[in-house]
């Protein structure tokens, strides 16, 4: 699992990505086709399609969000690094675009963050209003609420030089802190694990 995040998270932090690679989906409908194949291949590791649900719809709603907010404006190459697997402690995925980055989408609309970290705290935690030209939900607050509190849950989340992380499995998941993770990208990148339910 760490190597795979570890690659994601240096397609999304590299200067200049020259080329595509195999898990990056440069589309939202390829995107989805990939995620709707993850479900079918979990279905079996997970005691409910409840929980597996509630995997997916986290998935998916950060996924949907590395196109709905970056249209146009990705820093060279378009849609989201998608992989997935199953380890001894259960799923995990990881997530990452070259897109604008939270703080560049979100300044637009508050217009008084001062950086990313605040950036990346706000789309998690806080409800946003008054969303002029760009329209922008509550989805990374409904990811939090699902994981949040939950010890065989976790997610950690990157954009900029801030980070965030939260759930009883965040720990298992790289630190996006230390070497060789403490990396930076413009974009989004997260990762999330989710405990094994056999």
């Amino acid at each position: 699992m760490r190597e795979r995040i570890r690659k994601c998270l240096e397609w999304f932090a590299i200067k200049i990505a020259t080329h595509s690679n195999e898990h990056v989906c440069a589309t939202r409908d390829v995107f989805q086709a990939r995620a709707e194949k993850t479900y079918s291949e979990l279905l079996p590791y997970f005691q409910t399609e409840g929980e597996l649900a509630l995997f997916f719809a986290v998935v998916s709603e950060i996924g949907n969000n590395c196109f709905d907010h970056n249209l146009g404006q990705w820093q060279d190459i378009p849609g989201c690094w998608f992989d997935f697997g199953i380890d001894p402690q259960g799923a995990w995925a990881c997530i990452a675009d070259r897109g604008q980055g939270v703080y560049s989408s979100l300044k637009r609309v508050v217009p008084s963050l001062q950086n990313h970290q605040q950036a990346l705290e706000m789309a998690f935690e806080k409800r946003i209003s008054g969303r002029s030209l760009e329209r922008r939900g509550n989805g990374l607050k409904f990811v939090r609420n699902v994981i949040n509190g939950n010890r065989a849950r976790g997610l950690i989340a990157k954009s900029g030089d801030g980070s965030i992380q939260f759930g009883g499995l965040a720990d298992a998941l790289p630190n996006v802190q230390d070497k060789p993770f403490d990396l930076k990208g413009k974009g989004m990148f997260a990762a999330i694990a989710w405990g094994k339910t056999l």
